[in-house]
């Protein structure tokens, strides 16, 4: 495939071929020290970056979507739907990326998943209710409200459409009793949490193959190809095993690459205070981040001041545990140190009580519970060397290698705040419940999950440049964009908003 003069970006009056992450593409100007030599040419000529492959185009397709989690099989849904050509890009070996390790504790409303088990709550009640809530700040752009509005209906229709079109699989919604803090808004996959993979990733990408999707893993996106213009016309990969570049060009190519936790330069850059932690998933990378800035995207939200993230424990699922089941969270010291029916706070408690882990502990009720039960058993068997089994609290605290002692005392004090009606420790509200032996207990570590914070999309989902304007061409989706808050159901969103406005085009 030949390029026109169209097909090629200038950046500092140096006529270029990518706009990537590579530190040598990063360098194409005219203040070049001279080690990366670029050669600037006239009308009608091509121009070459020495010692980097020129661009050679060896696929094309009406929409290149870049990421296979949530986002972006949301993103190809509609599109596909619509008949597009479309080309689908992933890193890793195989389709889901962080996606894969999800809890997939989604929140949606007016879906027929909710309306069919008994809750009447439409999406335009639901919308009406929350508008004004969901618009508030982003008062310098006049489109947000109605931006907003699009990506909550997107989720409604995401979970519709995945059920119908797809194949989902979805858990009957949970009731008050299962759920006492928000059993209306949350929805499951079938298997209940952590199970989204079987029932939700695989089903709608086979769908997707089906319907004619190309899907290719192993591909690195290295840079983003831009013409004269400014405008996205591609996307340069790498093969993650041969090391081959590969060329595609699109009519429209969406991001939807996840979040940065796994970089070590940029937590070091944005979230310092998490560069000493560890990382739960591998392939978070930043690689959308940082190509879209070298097409002039701008970065928001991405420090610790902003971010709606936060660190987590490990075991991911086992921190979602006590919104269905009585639990009781305690420090290496034996010590209880934060009310247990959340699954947000406790990494950053333990780390402000001078710890790196703290147990969950548990009983028979966890196994029982429809929403859990499927992730206890799992965690457990892919756990053991952290996991605990006893018949009275002395032997537990053994297993734990805790402090007897602290351990009962602990007990004691929970059970007494159980009698009296009210968790005045730490306001625990729901699940307010003594355990039952035989006990069971779980050790968490404090990690890096997940990250928030990225690039703004404009009224159409274009990416915004450094003035707010879109930039022709590029799209993004997910944990990336700074409206997402790495929340699995406004990746769903955002990349299901993304696709119908794709499928229109």
């Amino acid at each position: 495939m030949t390029l026109s003069r169209r097909d090629f970006l200038k950046v500092g009056g140096v006529t270029c071929i990518v706009a990537g992450a590579g530190t040598a593409l990063a360098g194409c100007s005219p203040k070049s020290d001279g080690s990366e030599k670029a050669t600037q040419t006239g009308e009608g000529s091509e121009a070459a970056l020495v010692g980097y492959q020129p661009v050679n185009f060896t696929d094309e397709t009406d929409i290149l979507i870049i990421g296979t989690g949530y986002a972006g099989l949301a993103a190809a849904m509609a599109p596909a739907l619509a008949g597009k050509k479309i080309i689908m890009t992933e890193k890793q070996v195989q389709i889901g990326g962080d996606s894969a390790t999800s809890c997939c504790f989604m929140f949606a409303s007016g879906t027929e998943l909710q309306l069919n088990a008994g809750n009447p709550t439409t999406i335009d009640q639901y919308w009406e209710a929350n508008a004004e809530r969901l618009t508030a700040g982003h008062d310098q752009y006049e489109w947000f409200p109605e931006w907003v509005k699009g990506k909550t209906y997107a989720n409604t229709k995401f979970v519709d459409v995945a059920i119908n079109d797809f194949g989902a699989k979805f858990q009957e919604p949970c009731t008050e009793e299962e759920l006492p803090r928000m059993s209306k808004s949350v929805i499951l996959p079938a298997d209940g949490i952590g199970s989204g993979g079987p029932n939700i990733l695989q089903p709608i990408a086979s769908k997707l193959t089906e319907l004619g999707v190309d899907v290719r893993c192993g591909l690195r996106a290295t840079a983003l190809i831009v013409d004269a213009e400014n405008v996205v016309i591609g996307c340069r990969f790498e093969d993650a095993t041969s090391g081959k570049i590969t060329d595609i060009k699109a009519q429209s190519t969406v991001l939807a690459t996840g979040g940065f936790a796994d970089n070590g330069e940029m937590v070091r850059e944005y979230l310092p205070e998490w560069a000493n932690h560890g990382q739960l998933v591998h392939g978070c990378m930043g690689e959308g981040h940082r190509i879209a800035e070298k097409v002039g995207a701008k970065l928001s939200g991405m420090d610790s001041s902003l971010t709606r993230c936060n660190l987590m424990g490990d075991i991911p699922n086992c921190t979602t545990w006590g919104y269905w089941t009585p639990i009781v969270l305690v420090l290496p010291n034996g010590k209880r140190f934060i009310e247990e029916a959340q699954s947000h706070d406790a990494a950053q408690a333990a780390l402000n009580a001078g710890y790196r882990e703290w147990w969950s502990i548990f009983d028979q009720r966890a196994f029982d519970a429809r929403a859990i039960g499927h992730s206890v058993e799992g965690n457990i068997k892919s756990h053991e060397d952290v996991y605990v089994k006893a018949d009275t609290l002395e032997e537990l605290a053994v297993g734990m290698d805790v402090p007897v002692d602290a351990l009962v005392a602990t007990f004691a004090r929970y059970d007494e705040l159980v009698a009296s009606g009210e968790d005045t420790d730490f306001g625990k509200k729901a699940w307010v419940e003594s355990l039952q032996p035989p006990y069971h207990a779980l050790k968490l570590n404090v990690c890096r999950y997940k990250t928030s914070g990225g690039l703004v999309v404009g009224p159409n989902n274009q990416v915004l440049d450094s003035s707010d304007n879109e930039i022709p061409g590029l799209y993004a989706a997910g944990a990336l964009t700074l409206e997402s808050f790495a929340s699995v159901s406004s990746c769903m969103a955002t990349g299901y908003y993304v696709g119908e406005t794709l499928a229109a085009l």
